[in-house]
């Protein structure tokens, strides 16, 4: 007994169970002669005990629970060396723009890793050529976005990847945010639709033909019809990303903020354009924008950090890789570059003149990327796309235009230029013939051009017949109209 005695009064615990409690007890057992009354009374005090020790547990349970919720939560930046945490603004700043304009899902594992010495060039095709390329280029263009300041002494830790993940993922939530708010305006549908995330945007007749889908069980594509004009899906792919007012708009927002879709943007030091000095838009931002017009009209109600959709399990992650792989590796062509063009005035004001508005274009989508590529390959040796004079177009594009105000609410559609390559390719195909070329053949054609004219601006396009319009051949009489023949 004293043996017992001296370990628990050796015990430093702040129990209210100490030795003179555990001397009782002891004390409270019968020896081997007691009685059974003796006994019974013995088990009686042992039962108090263990509820009494019970009742104590169960308030350390909770005086536990106290401490550990109003103990410091340390954040793991404030632990780094002082060096990497002298350029927090820095990289706070940089990884915004990256996360929009370049990159929505990076690698973590490349995050913390140098660029070497002769990397494969982030702007170029080959870099979808091998996974090891693609690696290259990574590490290329995110060393190329940020500044060189931080090369050596930031990137490539620990603390620089995880400062970029969250980064990038609490500036997109906020975006999105915002753009809910707008949303109804960008989509021209009902607002409610989307200021509610959990609304049941997957039953809306409108947005399941945006996606090209139907009843309850969706399968949602690659390649919706959002992403074509007038929501026509082209087999051929030749006009994806045609819609891209769509994109045009959920930039403007994003970069101005949301009240530059119905005024004039004022250009404050706030916005996203002023503290980026960004000037056009890149490959990346145009795949961030496709992301999110398709997440804000699909029914999932958060961005998913892992790219995947928990409701509508849509490859967030994967669509953007492919999109941004597309647009890498057609950006040259002249379908993108129209494209590009429209969507810089749109969101920027440039005084780019557009030209014909006839743009180009995991599960496995392999063959529908090899379809877009060959469309746009068509499209670079195609005669029908060059335009019907190149050097007027350079020089207006090169001229100085002041900022162009949006349209009214709802239409931001872009007027073709008169002349259309169709057009323009009929009537030097007439003037290559024979000087005696019936006319008549002139005018057909243009009318069927004509017919087939649509003016830029996406999901509100509209086809123009012209039928009647005066025809003036380069060779041989002139013809009004239609029922004069030569």
């Amino acid at each position: 007994m004293s043996h017992l005695s001296a370990r628990v009064s050796d015990d430093d615990s702040d129990s209210d169970w100490d030795e003179g409690n555990t001397d009782q007890v002891l004390n409270n057992i019968p020896g081997p002669n007691a009685s059974k009354g003796e006994f019974m009374e013995a088990l009686k005090a042992l039962q108090l005990e263990v509820q009494q020790l019970r009742a104590d547990n169960r308030a350390l349970k909770e005086k536990n629970k106290v401490l550990v919720s109003e103990k410091p939560k340390w954040k793991r930046r404030v632990e780094a060396p002082d060096a990497l945490v002298a350029h927090e603004q820095t990289i706070l700043l940089y990884a915004r723009k990256y996360g929009m304009t370049v990159e929505m899902f990076p690698d973590s594992e490349l995050l913390i890793k140098k660029r070497p010495n002769s990397p494969t060039p982030f702007n170029s095709a080959d870099r979808y050529k091998t996974s090891a390329t693609q690696k290259s280029a990574f590490l290329d263009e995110l060393y190329t976005h940020f500044p060189e300041r931080i090369h050596e002494t930031v990137m490539g830790s620990e603390y620089f990847k995880d400062l970029v993940n969250k980064c990038i993922a609490d500036a997109r939530s906020n975006e999105i945010k915002k753009l809910r708010g707008v949303a109804g305006d960008i989509f021209e549908l009902l607002g409610k639709y989307f200021a509610n995330a959990s609304y049941d945007r997957a039953a809306i007749v409108d947005i399941q033909k945006m996606f090209g889908v139907s009843g309850k069980t969706q399968t949602y594509k690659i390649f919706p019809p959002l992403l074509f004009p007038s929501l026509q899906e082209d087999t051929t792919l030749k006009t994806v990303f045609g819609n891209w007012t769509l994109f045009a708009k959920i930039l403007r927002a994003s970069l101005y903020g949301v009240t530059s879709l119905h005024q004039e943007p004022c250009g404050g030091s706030k916005t996203n354009t002023r503290k980026w000095s960004l000037q056009q838009v890149t490959p990346g931002s145009i795949a961030w924008a496709a992301v999110i017009v398709i997440f804000l009209l699909s029914p999932d109600t958060e961005f998913p950090g892992s790219g995947v959709g928990k409701s509508s399990t849509i490859n967030y992650k994967d669509l953007f890789f492919q999109y941004k792989k597309l647009l890498i590796t057609k950006w040259e062509t002249k379908r993108i570059k129209t494209i590009v063009t429209n969507i810089n005035r749109y969101v920027f004001g440039a005084a780019k003149l557009s030209t014909s508005m006839d743009p180009a274009g995991a599960e496995d989508f392999s063959e529908e990327i090899n379809r877009a590529m060959l469309a746009l390959d068509m499209d670079t040796d195609s005669e029908e796309d060059t335009p019907v004079t190149p050097p007027v177009l350079s020089a207006l594009s090169a001229l100085p235009a002041p900022s162009l105000a949006p349209g009214p609410e709802g239409s931001n559609l872009v007027t073709q230029p008169v002349t259309h390559p169709d057009e323009s390719v009929s009537r030097a195909a007439i003037r290559t013939n024979d000087s005696n070329t019936s006319v008549n053949a002139v005018a057909n054609n243009a009318d069927e051009a004509d017919d087939d004219r649509i003016e830029s601006g996406g999901g509100r396009a509209k086809a123009k017949n012209t039928r009647g319009r005066k025809v003036v051949a380069t060779q041989g009489p002139t013809c009004r109209g239609r029922s004069r023949k030569v």
